[in-house]
C-alpha cells in the first residue's frame, strides 16, 4: 500500500493543492502551491482507475519533491462524468483529507475542461459522453475577460444540445465530440469546431486553479462529510426502468443565468 507524507500539526506554510479528476477516462494528478504547478501528471486507462490513481499521485509528490500537511487542499473533479470514476476520485480524496487534515474542495468536471480549453471564439461548450444518445454539457462564454458558465451543467440528448448553443461560432470540447461530432455539427456547420480529448485532455491543474480561486474568495472548502459526486442524471439501472432520460422529453435548456468562475492565474496553466 502506497504511504504518502500526511503531517498533521505541521507549521503553517503555503497552502498546497493535490489535485485529482478520474471523471473520464483520462487519469489526472497534479500538485500546485500559491501560481505554481509543481508536478502534473496524466494516463488514459482501460478499465477505471482505481490502480492508476493511487500511482499517479505517489508520482506527483514524489516528482515535485512535497508532502502535504494540515492547512493543505485536496481538490477532486466531482462531475459529471463516469460514476465510478468520480467514486475512486473522491473516496481517495476524502481518505486523504481524512488522514492529513487537509481541507477538501469539490471542483464541477466541466468547468475545469473548460478552464483547459485551447483558444477559441464565440462559445465553448464542454460535452462528456453520456451514452443513451445523451450528452453532459455546460455552456461557457467570455464577459469581461473572465469565463462565464450559461447555467447549470446537464444531461441532455446529443441532438437537442446542437440546436441549443445559439448560432454560433462554438466550440464543442470533450470525449463526446468523438462519438457524437457530426451530430454536434449538424445545424452550425462551419461555424462548429470540434476538439477532441486527444487534443486537449483533461488537465488536473485546472481543477487546483478552480479550488484555489475559491479557497481566496471564500476561505473555506466543502464539508468532507458530505461531499458527494454531482451526477446530474440518475444511475443506469434507474433509467433502464423510467422515462426520466433528458432524452425522453427532448425538451431545449434555457441557458441564461450566468455564473462566473472562479479561477486563479488561468493564464499560466
Amino acid at each position: 500500500m502506497t504511504s504518502w507524507p500526511l503531517r498533521r500539526g505541521a507549521a503553517p506554510r503555503p497552502v498546497r493543492i493535490l489535485a485529482i479528476d478520474t471523471a473520464t477516462w483520462t487519469c489526472a494528478v497534479a500538485l500546485m502551491r500559491a501560481d505554481r504547478v509543481l508536478a502534473e501528471r496524466a494516463e488514459r486507462s482501460a478499465s477505471n482507475h482505481a490502480g492508476t490513481l493511487p500511482r499517479l499521485v505517489d508520482e506527483v509528490l514524489r516528482a515535485a519533491g512535497e508532502g502535504l500537511d494540515a492547512g493543505d487542499c485536496v481538490a477532486v473533479a466531482i462531475g459529471p462524468g463516469s460514476f465510478t470514476g468520480l467514486r475512486i476520485g473522491l473516496s481517495l480524496a476524502k481518505g486523504l483529507a481524512f488522514a492529513g487534515g487537509l481541507t477538501i474542495v469539490g471542483v464541477p468536471t466541466l468547468d475545469a475542461m473548460a478552464l483547459a480549453a485551447p483558444p477559441w471564439e464565440g462559445r465553448l461548450c464542454t460535452v462528456l459522453d453520456a451514452h443513451k444518445r445523451e450528452v453532459y454539457a455546460a455552456l461557457y462564454e467570455r464577459e469581461a475577460g473572465r469565463l462565464v458558465r450559461l447555467g447549470e451543467p446537464i444531461a441532455i440528448a446529443a441532438a437537442v444540445l446542437a440546436r441549443s448553443v445559439g448560432a454560433g461560432p462554438c466550440t464543442f470540447l470533450g470525449d463526446a465530440v468523438d462519438v457524437y461530432g457530426d451530430v454536434l455539427r449538424a445545424p452550425l456547420g462551419a461555424r462548429a469546431t470540434l476538439v477532441s480529448p486527444g487534443d486537449a485532455p483533461p488537465r488536473a491543474s485546472a481543477v487546483a486553479r478552480l479550488a484555489a480561486g475559491r479557497l481566496a474568495a471564500t476561505g473555506r472548502g466543502d464539508d468532507l462529510e458530505t461531499l458527494a459526486p454531482t451526477y446530474v442524471r440518475p444511475p443506469e439501472a434507474e433509467l433502464t426502468q423510467s422515462a426520466r432520460a433528458p432524452s425522453a422529453t427532448a425538451v431545449p435548456p434555457a441557458f441564461v443565468d450566468k455564473v462566473p468562475l472562479v479561477y486563479y492565474n488561468a493564464k499560466t496553466l
